[in-house]
């Protein structure tokens, strides 16, 4: 996907985040727009109308599974629409993990989530993840292969693995009209067969060997998570939101709003929503340009910029984003306590910039 493609997507979903026209190009960039983000109705519809939810357990190493028991699959096939869980598991670690969280305060296409290594706060890009989703369903568990007594596949010491939680159906209306994964096919992966394929086997029935190509296993497991992500610090919904607490160079701030009265304040002045809704989106459009690779300094000075919203429904949590300096080029983003991201330090000027002119 090209770079004017990706920032037309966010710009259509800030516009979304904040349900105003306002900076908008009209309805057809809107409808544009919500098509992109579907991929083809995949994110909006997958969320389908049933919002049942299963209950997670968090385990001892901090991943989670599903209280539910699933049905374990020994030679599955799924379709993209059907897929609500994905795990890739590498030297022994699971290194991403992609689940469908719905919630009522949350937008459809926002359902999605990277529980490793990160958390709901990140915004999922789907289009990327789709593309990952389709070539986990070109994998076919169909043909086993005959291997010799005492051949060494890989399997029985292998760290690597797949595990896909999704809807046991290849019919796309089905897929889209179910919330819950009902199976579950966890996929070792062993080594290279020397003829352009890998040895795998499911946990359900390790007798039966499969060959999986090995161009699309290193196409699913060459993206890291940083890739998964679109890069903005946090999407959220004003109409969750009663009120953005501002610090900026040690000044504070308030913008409070009810955006079912369509009433907006900065401080204790009235403001138009068009205001609003301009300083809003400028404090979600300060692009995220990567991971840190240092660990976080726990001795830092002030945020420069601190942005906490404060929601008006009771299963939303607040959120809180701060910015620090690191260097002289980039800030740091420290979201709910967790530094993980950089930024340009002259996009966060500018939106201090911006703050200090509208109050």
């Amino acid at each position: 996907m090209g770079k004017k493609t990706r920032k037309k997507i966010m710009a259509g979903i800030l516009c979304l985040i904040i349900l105003l026209l306002t900076g908008c190009s009209g309805k057809k960039e809107e409808s544009d727009t919500r098509s992109s983000l579907q991929s083809g109705e995949q994110t909006e519809e997958a969320a389908g109308e049933n919002t049942e939810q299963t209950e997670d357990v968090t385990g001892e190493d901090g991943s989670r599974s599903n209280e539910k028991e699933l049905r374990q699959a020994a030679a599955p096939q799924f379709i993209p629409n059907g897929i609500r869980s994905v795990s890739l598991k590498k030297d022994g670690q699971e290194f991403l993990h992609i689940s469908k969280e719905p919630a009522e305060y949350k937008m459809s296409f926002d359902y999605w989530e990277i529980l490793n290594p990160y958390d709901e706060n990140a915004t999922m890009d789907t289009e990327v993840m789709f593309e990952m989703f389709e070539e986990l369903c070109s994998l076919r568990f169909t043909e086993t292969v005959t291997t010799e007594e005492g051949m060494d596949t890989g399997i029985q010491d292998s760290d690597m693995g797949i595990t896909v939680e999704y809807v046991d159906t290849t019919d796309d209306s089905q897929a889209k009209s179910v919330n819950s994964a009902d199976t579950r096919a966890e996929i070792i992966l062993g080594k290279e067969d020397g003829n352009g394929g890998r040895y795998a086997v499911t946990s359900n029935n390790k007798d039966e060997v499969f060959v999986l190509p090995e161009e699309t296993l290193r196409m699913i497991y060459a993206r890291k998570p940083f890739d998964y992500i679109l890069k903005i610090p946090v999407l959220i919904s004003a109409d969750t939101v009663e009120a953005v607490e501002l610090s900026a160079d040690g000044e504070k701030y308030e913008i409070g709003l009810d955006t079912a009265k369509d009433s907006y304040r900065f401080g204790k002045k009235k403001v138009k929503k068009e205001e609003f809704a301009a300083l809003y989106q400028a404090l979600s459009e300060i692009k995220l340009v990567s991971e840190m690779e240092q660990e976080e300094n726990g001795g830092k000075e002030d945020p420069r910029l601190s942005v906490i919203y404060r929601r008006n429904t009771g299963d939303a949590p607040d959120v809180r984003v701060s910015y620090y300096f690191y260097d002289a080029e980039f800030d740091s983003v420290e979201i709910d306590g967790k530094e993980r991201f950089l930024v340009r330090k002259e996009e966060v000027e500018t939106v201090i910039e911006q703050i200090k002119k509208v109050f």
